[in-house]
């Protein structure tokens, strides 16, 4: 089986950009050049790239840049963003599967938002198909390659974004397929991987721009940016859009985000965990 999605990528993908951005590019830049090679003689892949936002954020940056992506609607929006480019190189692929790459071949590997997807189908809570991954990455990274994985931890999937508190059943079951940070970590030293490190971002959102919309969870466009709503039953759904019509017409919508934006402004939503192939 080499599904990985849980929800209708092919049509989400393309309002996904809407409000969907990339987050963490300093990061990601600074765990690149900590290897052996400079920047523009780098091979890096974005395991999972989706419509390619962190791809055109590097592309300027980094050598050659390789994207692996399943869904054939997000693939594309990709590729419509990086023709023309001919250190770009996108191809169709499961990360449930073998990397089609070499051994050796990667100077860095990204992984951003994917790894709950990886068990969506397969929900096996040992997180097996993450174990694996890992392994495929040491295997294709060179070495003193770096590995870095863009997560979230169950706290910032709670408190890490506003909306959460209005779906909190379908935040749990998804918390179910994110990798705590402990196991992840855990997960990477096992493998081989050495100097493991941690940055929490505080300040990056993954909306954008849309992301404090006091309306945003009753349009459609708005909740495919994130595939928690997703997972959300049509009454909870129902339940949600009532408290965001209410809290809206009764003016407290702006209290309300306030105290979401205070416990995300301490927490994040997001964690790097980065690892180097020995």
């Amino acid at each position: 089986m080499n599904k990985i999605e849980y929800e209708n990528y092919h049509d989400t993908s393309k309002a996904y950009d809407n409000t969907r951005i990339s987050v963490g590019i300093e990061i990601f830049l600074g765990c690149f050049a900590s290897t052996p090679r400079p920047l523009p003689e780098q091979k890096i892949l974005d395991a999972g790239c989706g419509t390619g936002n962190y791809i055109q954020a590097l592309k300027k940056k980094v050598g050659h840049l390789y994207g692996l992506e399943l869904n054939e609607g997000m693939l594309a929006q990709a590729r419509e963003k990086c023709q023309n480019e001919n250190h770009i190189q996108l191809e169709q692929g499961s990360l449930l599967e073998p990397l089609p790459y070499h051994n050796d071949t990667f100077d860095g590997m990204m992984c951003n938002q994917v790894l709950h997807h990886l068990l969506a189908a397969l929900n096996q809570e040992n997180f097996e198909p993450v174990h694996k991954l890992i392994k495929e990455a040491q295997r294709v990274l060179r070495p003193q390659g770096v590995l870095v994985f863009n997560t979230s931890s169950h706290r910032q999937l709670y408190d890490g974004f506003w909306w959460a508190d209005l779906i909190p059943n379908a935040v749990g079951r998804i918390a179910k397929r994110f990798p705590p940070i402990e196991i992840l970590s855990s997960m990477l030293k096992e493998v081989g991987f050495r100097k493991v490190g941690i940055v929490v971002p505080v300040d990056a959102v993954l909306q954008g721009e849309n992301y404090l919309e006091p309306m945003g969870p009753l349009k459609k466009d708005f909740r495919d940016g994130d595939s928690t709503w997703s997972l959300a039953t049509d009454e909870e759904l129902e339940q949600a859009f009532e408290r965001v019509r209410t809290m809206n017409q009764e003016d407290s919508m702006v209290h309300y985000l306030e105290t979401r934006e205070n416990l995300r402004k301490n927490i994040g939503q997001t964690t790097f965990v980065f690892a180097y192939k020995l």
